[in-house]
């Protein structure tokens, strides 16, 4: 039996009408696209501030999961794309208040994201609800 595929298209507080779709859904897992520090307009958040930014990216993450029916204690395994590694320690800080069970993490060190304001992406696979 093949697996049922659902997409995610629209979630509330996270930028609407992009060609892209928030999240994917087969069976009982999640798989999320990046997440980064954009408001609902699509405005970077903290332009040079990689708290703000990954607090940010965190929020749409969550809101994401939850679009998904998921949640964020529900992940299991982050990936981080970072373009600036001298904020590795703030990122991390973020990371770590957000998901205290700390599931399977991995960081990647890139040399840009979508665009050159953005500090940090993240990625999630997660276990859905019930």
């Amino acid at each position: 039996m093949a697996a049922d595929l659902d997409l995610v298209t629209e979630v509330p507080g996270v930028l609407s009408g992009t060609a892209w779709h928030w999240a994917g859904t087969v069976d009982q897992l999640v798989f999320t696209s990046g997440q980064i520090g954009w408001d609902e307009q699509g405005e970077v958040v903290g332009a040079d501030d990689p708290v703000a930014q990954t607090e940010q990216a965190f929020a749409n993450l969550a809101r994401t999961l939850e679009a998904a029916g998921s949640s964020m204690d529900r992940i299991v395994k982050i990936t981080g794309f970072i373009a600036r590694p001298d904020a590795l320690e703030e990122i991390r800080s973020v990371r770590d208040r957000w998901l205290p069970t700390r599931p399977p993490s991995t960081f990647v060190f890139v040399t840009g994201l979508v665009q050159p304001e953005l500090i940090v992406e993240f990625e999630a696979i997660a276990v859905k609800k019930g």
